[in-house]
């Protein structure tokens, strides 16, 4: 099957309620005429695959809308018809007018073609840098085709920013990061102040420059790979641009998708585009655009930072590369990586591993490791934090959300203080904090579950699961002197209202003195998958010290090959 990627907090996605007008939004990027097998452009689609994509939207009921349709729908104006979907194209190709202008005409749909505006003119076989960080050559649009497009009709042009398209230096190792997230890091991080300053200016000067070559000011953004922050999205909507679309984290499940929904009843609209890669054909789509999301599984790996912080850079540095090339071959589909530490052991946490105001950097490592994962890996990365009496401050999780390219936040977990893991409040403020930088962040709530409480877990499940997305359900020792543990608790789950839907079950892979064995960690995985458990995760991992071995660690938590991993 072809690929297609999306870009999407799928998770959080699953769990939301379909409502009565739902809106897909398709993306795609550059469409050519022919698209060979290897492509190294995996942005590219053929004209072809185009054409019976949109020709299986008309056979099949969904009726593309306008953006302004939208806008109006978002503000009580009006409502969307049954089956609407949203045509965007981004990126400022010149493909837009020479291959999907003529589409559009043949079926006579409208769309929003994105322009990140400091691309315009450049010259056929121009490079630019993407968001992986490679530089590619291209053809873009100039100011006659924006011209020509506006007066079809049937297409809007959305802001990508000026110059947000291009990743800049981020960390200290030199990571490229989204520009519409992260702060420049240039010997020192880019103030909050200088950040909110450059957005503006950036998205400001695109504006002005759509609207003096189309005559109309942009109404939309569409951010650039990697989303914008809370803090952009408000900058956006008070530049005049109301509608702003989202390519916020990509699934780690495998074959990369196209599907996903959004909601058009939320005080901010959360939209997500969803964005073809590798040159998906048409069963593809339909597959997409059919299936159940939530029955995708997560299959999360827990990693300290303690354990990669090294004496010295380069020892560090080879650390890293060994933990990145352990998660790509171990193949999960999420990483939860430790935040803070705790070097005496009391539960409280008296170091960060990303640039805090108020607590001591032990060393600036978590966006460098997450940033790597990402792009290497494949996995959506998790910060994993204390909960209960140990939780940061809000500040401390807030700047957080600034520093590093999260996708979601995990409370608690295998190492936590028996208060703490029984501990179920106290981190609404910390989530709120955090989604102002990172929106729409999936949480997740560590709690221990003793070897007889099963039953007493399934029955306040849904207490833990109305203040968050997940809850890790973190499982008792189940080993040859105590077999069926598991199978009872996953049971157990099972009979509480979405009870498998909503819980991860993390397996207890011990430690150098206390190792779960490799068959055993692989036989307690396969008893919750086969018990109907979806969502399954093992802690901890040890990259220095092979805990738990490759091989079974790979067979028991991989998910299905990712075709999208930085080449």
């Amino acid at each position: 099957m072809r690929s297609l990627v999306l870009f999407l907090a799928l998770l959080a996605a699953a769990l939301l309620p379909r409502p009565a007008h739902a809106l897909v939004v398709l993306g795609w990027h550059d469409v050519r005429d022919r698209v060979d097998d290897g492509e190294t452009d995996v942005d590219a689609i053929s004209v072809r695959n185009l054409a019976m994509q949109l020709d299986w939207l008309r056979a099949h009921g969904y009726v593309p809308v306008s953006a302004e349709a939208v806008r109006n729908a978002r503000a009580g104006r009006g409502t969307l018809p049954d089956k609407a979907v949203l045509l965007t194209f981004a990126g400022g190709h010149r493909s837009a007018y020479t291959h999907v202008l003529p589409l559009l005409r043949a079926f006579d749909y409208p769309a929003l073609v994105a322009v990140p505006t400091a691309r315009v003119g450049l010259p056929a076989g121009a490079s630019v840098r993407h968001a992986d960080g490679t530089l590619r050559t291209g053809d873009y649009l100039g100011s006659a085709e924006l011209k020509a497009m506006q007066a079809s009709g049937l297409v809007e042009f959305a802001s990508q920013g000026h110059e947000l398209a291009t990743p800049i230096a981020a960390t200290p190792q030199g990571d490229l990061l989204p520009a519409a997230t992260a702060r420049r890091w240039a010997g020192g991080y880019e103030s909050e102040r200088d950040y909110r300053e450059r957005l503006r200016r950036d998205l400001a000067t695109s504006a002005d420059l759509i609207e003096r070559a189309t005559g109309r000011r942009p109404q939309a953004v569409i951010w650039p790979a990697g989303g914008g922050s809370g803090v952009a999205r408000s900058i956006a909507e008070s530049l005049g641009m109301p509608l702003v679309l989202g390519t916020e984290g990509r699934s780690g499940t495998g074959d990369v998708r196209f599907a996903g929904r959004m909601r058009l009843d939320d005080e901010v609209m959360r939209a997500a585009r969803l964005v073809a890669y590798e040159n998906p054909g048409a069963n593809d789509l339909a597959y997409e655009l059919r299936r159940d999301i939530r029955l995708d599984g997560m299959r999360a790996v827990w990693l300290s930072l303690d354990d990669v912080a090294g004496a010295d850079a380069s020892a560090t540095s080879r650390t890293v590369d060994a933990l990145v090339e352990r998660v790509r071959s171990i193949r999960p589909t999420h990483v939860f990586l430790k935040a803070l530490s705790d070097g005496n052991d009391d539960g409280r946490p008296d170091a960060a591993y990303f640039p805090s105001r108020h607590l001591p950097l032990r060393a600036d490592l978590f966006a460098h490791v997450a940033s790597r994962l990402t792009r290497r890996a494949g996995v959506q990365v998790f910060a994993w934090l204390p909960a209960g009496q140990g939780s940061p401050a809000a500040e401390v999780v807030e700047e957080l959300a600034i520093a590093a390219p999260i996708a979601g936040l995990v409370f608690g977990g295998p190492d936590a203080t028996a208060g703490e893991a029984g501990s179920a409040g106290g981190t609404s403020l910390l989530e709120s904090r955090a989604e102002q930088w990172r929106p729409d962040l999936v949480t997740i709530r560590a709690v221990s579950v003793p070897a007889g409480g099963g039953a007493a877990f399934a029955s306040g499940l849904a207490a833990l699961a109305s203040n968050h997305d997940f809850v890790a359900a973190l499982l008792p020792r189940d080993d040859r002197g105590s077999r069926g543990v598991v199978d009872r608790i996953v049971a157990d789950v099972a009979r509480a209202p979405d009870g498998l839907d909503r819980t991860l079950f993390v397996i207890d892979a011990g430690d150098g003195t206390r190792a779960l064995s490799a068959a055993e960690l692989e036989a307690q995985t396969r008893r919750v998958i086969a018990n109907g458990g979806r969502h399954v995760a093992y802690a901890k991992d040890d990259p220095l010290k092979d805990h738990p071995p490759l091989d079974p660690a790979r067979a028991a938590i991989s998910a299905r090959a990712f075709p999208y991993l930085e080449r």
